[in-house]
C-alpha cells in the first residue's frame, strides 16, 4: 500500500478518534517517511487527545521544523504552550499562523483568548471582532466577546452581542447565563419566561441545562420569589454535582501535607528587592475578594492581574506528587524558582504599575510558599458571614469544576477545612496577614478601606473609596457587584433561603463552632 493510501486511512482513523491506531501507524511509517510533516502532526494531535502533552510537544515541534508553513502544527503548539503557562511562546506561534494566513480563524480566536487571559482587553476585543467578520457562525466567539465587554464595564455592548448570539444560536444557554448576570429581572416578564420555556422544550445537554437552571434561579431571586429560585438553584447544583467526581478528600489530604511540612518550618526575614510588589488577596469564593481587589487596584499606583492561579499551579506541579510534598528543603529546588517563573509569567500581562494585586482564591493553601518565596508581599484574607458566604457559593456556577461547591454536605466540609487552614496560618504567620470582614467594609467603609490601604503601604487616595467609578476590568462572577458602590443588601441574604437551607446552615454552625 502506497503512502497516499496509508495517509488517507490514518486521517479517517483520526476522525474516528482511534488515536492508538494513528500513533502506531505513523510511528511505523515515520521510519521510511521521517520528513512527512502531516504524519508527525497527526501523531502529535493523537498524543494530545490522549493527554500526553510531552510526546505531543515533540511531534508537533518536529512537524513545524520540517514544514515551517504547517499552520495546524504551529497553532496546536501555541495551545500547548498557552496551557502550560508559556504565554510568550504561545503568542509567538499564534502570530506566526496569522502571518501565514491572516484569515486563519483558529489562531485569531486563540490569540484573542490569550489576550483576554492576560488582561489585554482592547486587543482581545479587536481580535474577536476580526474573527466574527471572518466567520459569524461560531458561537464561542460571541460568548467570549460578550464576556470581554462585561469585564470592561461595556454592558450595553455585551447585551447586544449576547442577544445577537441568542438570535443566531437559540440553544446557547451560555449566552443566557452571561446575559442574566447583568439583567435585573424584578420588572421583567418576558426573558425569564423564555428561559423557562427553553429549559422545558429544547433538547439540551446537561451543561446547557445547568447554565439555564442557575440563570433562572437568579431571575426568580431578583423577583424575590425565593421558593422558585431555590428550586432552580437546587436542581442546577444537583445536576452539576452529578457530572463531577468528588475532590474534597484530596483537598483534606493536601492541607494535611502542607500542615505537616510547615508546622516546624522557620521562615527567614530576608527581604528581596523585586521590581514589582505583590498584594495577595484571598479567601473563600464570594467572600469579598473581588471587592477588596477593586478597592486597591483603583489606586493610581496599583495594577490588577486578577485570578491567575499561577502560584497554586506551580507549587502543585513542582513540589507535590499525589498531594504529598516531595521536597525537604525549599532552598534546594534543583534550579526551580517560583518567584522567577512568576515574574516571567507576568510579562505577558497589561501591567504598567509597580504594585500588583493577585486575587487567586485558593492562595490560603499555599501561604507558606508565598511567605518563603515572596518575602515582603502583602497578604489580605477576606472573610464573610459563613451562612451568607456558603449560600452565595451555592447560588453560583463556577468555571473550575470543583465538586464541593455543588453539594451541601461537601460545601460544609470544605468550609470547615478552610477555617482550619486559616487558623493554622493565623497562628503561624499572623503578623503578616490582614484579616478583613466584608461586613466591616459595608458598615464602616472609609475606616476599613483606609486600614487596607495603610497595610498595603500605599499613600491614601480618594479613588479607593470610589472604586466603582474607575475602569478596572474584572473577570470573575462578582464583576457586576464590584462595579457598583458598596451596598448592604447581600449582608444577611441567607435569611431569604433559611427555610430551604436550614439543615445546611445548622450543620454549618455546628461544624465551624466545634
Amino acid at each position: 500500500m502506497n503512502l497516499q493510501n496509508n495517509t488517507e486511512i490514518i486521517i479517517n482513523k483520526f476522525k474516528e478518534k482511534n488515536y492508538n491506531f494513528v500513533i502506531e501507524k505513523t510511528n511505523f511509517l515515520s521510519e521510511k517517511e521521517n520528513n512527512n510533516d502531516l504524519l508527525w502532526t497527526l501523531r502529535g494531535l493523537s498524543y494530545l487527545n490522549k493527554n500526553n502533552k510531552i510526546d505531543s510537544f515533540k511531534c508537533l515541534n518536529i512537524a513545524a521544523k520540517i514544514n515551517p508553513e504547517n499552520i495546524d502544527a504551529k497553532n496546536y503548539l501555541g495551545i500547548l504552550y498557552n496551557n502550560s503557562g508559556k504565554l510568550r511562546k504561545a503568542e509567538k506561534f499564534f502570530r506566526e499562523c496569522i502571518k501565514l494566513n491572516p484569515s486563519y480563524i483558529s489562531s485569531i480566536f486563540n490569540l484573542a483568548n490569550l489576550k483576554l487571559k492576560t488582561n489585554n482587553f482592547e486587543e482581545a476585543i479587536s481580535l474577536y471582532i476580526k474573527a466574527l467578520k471572518i466567520n459569524e457562525n461560531i458561537e464561542k466567539i460571541y460568548i467570549n466577546l460578550g464576556f470581554a465587554y462585561q469585564s470592561t464595564k461595556q454592558s450595553q455592548k455585551a447585551k447586544l452581542i449576547l442577544k445577537k448570539c441568542l438570535n443566531k444560536f437559540p440553544s446557547s444557554t451560555e449566552a443566557d447565563k452571561l446575559l442574566s448576570s447583568q439583567t435585573n429581572f424584578k420588572n421583567d416578564e418576558n426573558y425569564l419566561k423564555d428561559m423557562v420555556k427553553k429549559l422545558n422544550t429544547k433538547q439540551l445537554n446537561d451543561d446547557q441545562k445547568i447554565n439555564l437552571l442557575f440563570a433562572i434561579g437568579k431571575g426568580f431571586e431578583d423577583k424575590e420569589d425565593y421558593k422558585k429560585s431555590f428550586n432552580y438553584y437546587s436542581k442546577g447544583n444537583y445536576l452539576k454535582r452529578s457530572n463531577l467526581k468528588s475532590d474534597i478528600n484530596q483537598k483534606i489530604e493536601l492541607f494535611e501535607g502542607i500542615k505537616t511540612f510547615f508546622s516546624n518550618f522557620k521562615f527567614k526575614n530576608n527581604i528581596i528587592d523585586n521590581k514589582k510588589r505583590i498584594i495577595f488577596i484571598f479567601g473563600m469564593p464570594r467572600s469579598g475578594t473581588t471587592l477588596v481587589e477593586s478597592i486597591i487596584s483603583s489606586h493610581e499606583k496599583v495594577s490588577s492581574i486578577g485570578e491567575i492561579n499561577f502560584v497554586s499551579n506551580f507549587v502543585k506541579s513542582n513540589f507535590f506528587k499525589d498531594n504529598k510534598i516531595i521536597l525537604d528543603d525549599l532552598d534546594k529546588l534543583s534550579g526551580l524558582s517560583l518567584r522567577k517563573e512568576y515574574f516571567n509569567y507576568l510579562e505577558s500581562f497589561n501591567i504598567n504599575k509597580n504594585v500588583i494585586t493577585d486575587k487567586s482564591l485558593d492562595t490560603y493553601f499555599y501561604l507558606g510558599f508565598i511567605k518563603h518565596f515572596f518575602p515582603g508581599s502583602k497578604l489580605i484574607h477576606c472573610q464573610r458571614n459563613a451562612k451568607d458566604n456558603c449560600l452565595s457559593i451555592y447560588k453560583n456556577l463556577f468555571a473550575d469544576n470543583e465538586s464541593w461547591k455543588y453539594d451541601k454536605n461537601e460545601l460544609i466540609e470544605y468550609y470547615s477545612l478552610y477555617k482550619k487552614i486559616m487558623n493554622f496560618w493565623n497562628k503561624k504567620i499572623n503578623k503578616d496577614i490582614l484579616n478583613i470582614y466584608y461586613e466591616e467594609i459595608v458598615n464602616n467603609k472609609e475606616c476599613t478601606v483606609k486600614k487596607i490601604i495603610n497595610y498595603c503601604q500605599l499613600k491614601w487616595s480618594e479613588k479607593c473609596l470610589n472604586h466603582h467609578n474607575y475602569v478596572s476590568p474584572i473577570k470573575t462572577l462578582s464583576l457586576n457587584q464590584a462595579n457598583k458602590p458598596v451596598y448592604s443588601t447581600s449582608v444577611g441574604s441567607s435569611n431569604n433561603y433559611d427555610i430551604y437551607l436550614r439543615e445546611m446552615f445548622n450543620n454549618l454552625s455546628l461544624k465551624i463552632n466545634k
